[in-house]
C-alpha cells in the first residue's frame, strides 16, 4: 500500500508539472520576494528624498536598506541600482573613490543581470566622475561605452548621457555643438517631467551663454533652473542656481542683486551642511563687499569664513 500510495503521489506531482509546462504564463513570485522588492523600492524612493534635500547621510542609510533588501533575494537589477544610489551620494558628497566602487561594482552586476539600462547608466555615471576630476580622456571613454550600447539596442536613450556629452563639450568649449546636447537632454526630461534634471540642462545652459557674454538668456536659463529645483525641492541645486544667477549678476553689474542672491545661496547651503560651498559663497560675498565699499559687511564675511576654516582644521 505504501509504494502503490507513493505512485499515485508521484503520478500527481508529473500530472501537475506537465499542466504547468503546458502553460504560457510564467509562474508567480514568491511572496516573500515581491515583499522584498517592495520595501527595496521604498527604501531607495525615501533615499531619493533625502537625497534630492541634501541629506546624504540619511539618503546613503535609505539606500543601504534598500541594497540589503535586494541582496537577500539575490535580484541583480535591484542590487545593480542599490549600487549607482549609493555611488551618487558618495560622489555628491565629496567622496569619489567610494563613488567610483559603488558604480564599478553596479556595472559588473548589471552586466550579469543582462541588463543594459543600468549598464549604461553605471557608465554614464563613472563618465560625469571622471569629468568632475577633469578627466577628460576617461569621461569620453565610458560616455562612448553607454553610447554604443544604446546604438546597439541594449540600452535606451538616455539625456543624462546627452548632459555629459554637452559637458564635455562645454569643457572644450565648442558651445553650440554643447547646447544641442543640452536641448536634447532638455526636451527628453521635459517629457519626462524629471525637474532635477532639467533644471540642471538649464543651468548649463545659463552657464555657456555667460561664458558668451550673453548675460540675458544667461539669467533666463538659471531663472528656470532655479523653478524646476524649487518644484523637485532639490536643495542643493537651489544653492547652485542661486549661486549661478548671482554670479550673472555681478556680471551684469548689479551688485546689489549679485549680493542678495549669494546671501540666499549662503543660507541654503548652510541649512545643508556643507562647508565646502559655504566657504566658497563668503569668499565670494567677501570679495564682492569690498569692491563695492560695504567694509563692515566684508569684514562680517571674513570672520564667518575664518570661523568655519578654523572648524574644518580640528
Amino acid at each position: 500500500m505504501r509504494s502503490s500510495k507513493g505512485s499515485v503521489t508521484l503520478a500527481a506531482s508529473l500530472l501537475a508539472l506537465a499542466i504547468l509546462a503546458g502553460c504560457s504564463s510564467a509562474p508567480s513570485v514568491p511572496e516573500e520576494t515581491l515583499t522584498r522588492r517592495n520595501q527595496a523600492a521604498r527604501f531607495s524612493e525615501s533615499g531619493n528624498a533625502q537625497f534630492n534635500a541634501g541629506n546624504y547621510p540619511l539618503a546613503l542609510r535609505y539606500f543601504e536598506l534598500a541594497l540589503n533588501e535586494n541582496t537577500a533575494i539575490d535580484f541583480l537589477p535591484g542590487i545593480a541600482r542599490s549600487h549607482n544610489s549609493l555611488g551618487r551620494v558618495y560622489a555628491a558628497a565629496g567622496q569619489p573613490q567610494e563613488a567610483i566602487g559603488h558604480y564599478q561594482t553596479a556595472l559588473r552586476i548589471a552586466r550579469l543581470a543582462d541588463s543594459g539600462d543600468l549598464a549604461m547608466q553605471a557608465h554614464v555615471n563613472l563618465g560625469v566622475l571622471a569629468l568632475s576630476g577633469d578627466d577628460i580622456a576617461l569621461a569620453l571613454r565610458h560616455f562612448q561605452d553607454a553610447e554604443e550600447l544604446i546604438s546597439s539596442g541594449t540600452a535606451g536613450e538616455s539625456p543624462v548621457l546627452h548632459h555629459g556629452q554637452g559637458s564635455v563639450l562645454a569643457r572644450q568649449q565648442q558651445f553650440a555643438q554643447a547646447l544641442e546636447r543640452f536641448e536634447r537632454a532638455r526636451v527628453m526630461n521635459e517629457d519626462r517631467e524629471d525637474w532635477i534634471e532639467l533644471a540642471s540642462n538649464h543651468y548649463m545652459i545659463a552657464s555657456i551663454h555667460s561664458r558668451q557674454g550673453d548675460f540675458e538668456t544667461a539669467r533666463h536659463h538659471a531663472e528656470q533652473a532655479l523653478v524646476f529645483d524649487r518644484r523637485a525641492e532639490h536643495s542643493p541645486g537651489i544653492a547652485a542656481d542661486l549661486g549661478a544667477l548671482g554670479l550673472i549678476s555681478e556680471r551684469m553689474g548689479d551688485d546689489e542683486m549679485a549680493l542678495e542672491y549669494l546671501l540666499r545661496s549662503l543660507r541654503v547651503y548652510l541649512t545643508l551642511n556643507q562647508p565646502r560651498p559655504v566657504l566658497e559663497t563668503l569668499t565670494r560675498l567677501e570679495d564682492l563687499a569690498e569692491r563695492t565699499g560695504r567694509n563692515d559687511e566684508a569684514a562680517q564675511f571674513r570672520a564667518q569664513r575664518e570661523r568655519v576654516e578654523a572648524a574644518l582644521r580640528r
